[in-house]
């Protein structure tokens, strides 16, 4: 809001109505103009055309400035946890309770800050020579983290100082990786799941990578769930063979694999009371059963026929999918699909908790139109959409209930913003002059969920005002 004109404006709240008045002093009269906006409500607008040189700056102290889908106890905790270790970077920044020698390749901030957990243990619980030995380990392990495959460290314990003598050794290259037995999966494929582990804490212009042993054998266990996914589900791959070259500090590895066959869908049978038939309910998988087979794959089956029936009222619907490998014939695995569709369920009344300040018929009445409708998930969804976009809610949660009569009543929880804002803007203009606004807005009057928002600007050239009223809901209707 730093530096924004309010001198010319067409309110028009989306989708919904708004009455304003307007005051001013100090200005000479402008030529007016009109706007209408959907529901035909005509506001006032001053248009003027101004060439002017701005410089400004704003802040804002907001009162409210919660995100429909933020929460707040969660960035909290959040912001706890970067406080905490900034405190533990801090603290192992000047910690004397360690002592590095024999590095070269880092500095001891870097190695400090690598070690920030351990050096915050020792400060908080002292020094013990299991502690130091975990110092080591954790030392150690970040080296061969960057390539020092080699790398070793001995502590000592000299009083109340632990001694870390580092002896880096070379830092290895990863060369070339040899992929044996593979057939149905291009190299390059292969090699970028390999190097995967690697490759996501150095830039993809880092042409030559560290040689991390680690990082090899999880890239190694990526390319067998990369085959599993494939449809290969007997598929094995060995851990990498590293090969040093001689005289040199470049790594080779190889990695040997066993495909075994590939499985797809084969026959899918559709059991108990589906309601539809059989090509219709195909349809809705017919993309999942041209891929390869997989658990996983079979497991969205049930998903994704629940969401068709649940779109059409079935809201107890219960689909189950079975697949067995072992039944394969060339490769192809039958699947039998039982669903038990049950009744279709209608919309019932609505009830709200958690609520402080918003009157529950607020939100109520944004269901009510619902009432004896035969149940949709999306119908909700979109529901759920509008009464967030209103910035009254931190958290909202729709639970369908069933009743008696295959009715569902809807229980809403309702965790609810803070409502009010308070800012200011400070400018400058060349035509204008010095600016002084200050803006108190409230989303939540008198607890109708109707916003209004006041607002006073001083320049040099005079002064204005402003209050706005708006029914996001007109006489609580759905316009």
């Amino acid at each position: 809001m730093a530096g924004q004109s309010l001198n010319s404006k067409c309110r028009i709240a989306e989708a919904s109505t708004s009455w304003h008045w307007r005051g001013r002093a100090g200005h000479a009269p402008s030529a007016g103009g009109r706007c209408r906006d959907a529901a035909g409500i005509i506001f006032h607008t001053e248009m003027r055309f101004l060439l002017v040189a701005l410089i400004s700056f704003g802040f804002l102290t907001s009162l409210s400035a919660q995100s429909a889908v933020s929460k707040p106890q969660r960035e909290e905790q959040d912001k706890a946890k970067q406080r905490e270790e900034k405190e533990q970077k801090k603290a192992a920044l000047r910690s004397a309770a360690i002592d590095f020698r024999g590095e070269t390749a880092f500095n001891q901030k870097e190695l400090r800050t690598a070690l920030k957990d351990q050096i915050a243990t020792i400060e908080q619980y002292g020094l013990s020579p299991a502690r130091g030995d975990d110092v080591a380990f954790f030392l150690e392990l970040f080296y061969r983290k960057h390539g020092y495959d080699k790398a070793h460290v001995r502590y000592s314990i000299q009083g109340e100082q632990l001694i870390l003598d580092i002896e880096e050794g070379p830092q290895y290259t990863l060369g070339e990786i040899k992929f044996v037995g593979n057939v149905s999966e291009p190299v390059d494929r292969l090699y970028d799941y390999a190097v995967g582990p690697t490759r996501e804490r150095y830039s993809k212009l880092q042409t030559n990578l560290p040689f991390v042993a680690s990082d090899l054998q999880e890239g190694a266990k990526l390319v067998e769930r990369f085959y599993v996914a494939e449809g290969f589900l007997e598929a094995k791959v060995a851990p990498p063979e590293p090969h040093y070259r001689e005289g040199t500090t470049i790594v080779d590895a190889t990695i040997r694999i066993s495909e075994g066959r590939q499985y797809f869908f084969g026959k899918v049978t559709f059991t108990g009371n589906t309601v539809y038939d059989s090509a219709t309910l195909r349809g809705q998988i017919e993309d999942l059963l041209k891929q390869p087979y997989t658990e996983a794959r079979v497991a969205d089956l049930p998903r994704r026929l629940q969401a068709y029936y649940k779109q059409r009222g079935y809201y107890d619907v219960k689909v189950d999918a079975l697949g067995d490998p072992a039944t394969a014939s060339n490769g192809q695995v039958p699947v039998q699909i039982t669903i038990s569709a049950g009744s279709i369920y209608h919309f019932s009344d609505s009830t709200v908790t958690g609520l402080q300040r918003l009157r529950p018929s607020y939100v109520t009445r944004r269901f009510r139109n619902l009432e004896g409708k035969t149940y949709s998930p999306d119908v909700l969804d979109e529901k759920f959409r509008t009464l967030m976009r209103t910035g009254l809610f931190n958290l909202l949660q729709i639970k369908p209930v069933p009743t008696d009569g295959h009715l569902l009543r809807l229980d809403i929880f309702a965790e609810e913003a803070k409502s009010k804002e308070l800012g200011f803007t400070v400018g400058y203009g060349s035509y204008v002059g010095p600016i002084f606004g200050v803006q108190f807005r409230d989303r939540n009057l008198f607890g109708y969920g109707r916003p209004l928002t006041t607002s006073a600007e001083v320049t040099g050239r005079g002064y204005k005002g402003e209050i706005l009223w708006e029914d996001p809901f007109f006489f609580d209707s759905e316009f």
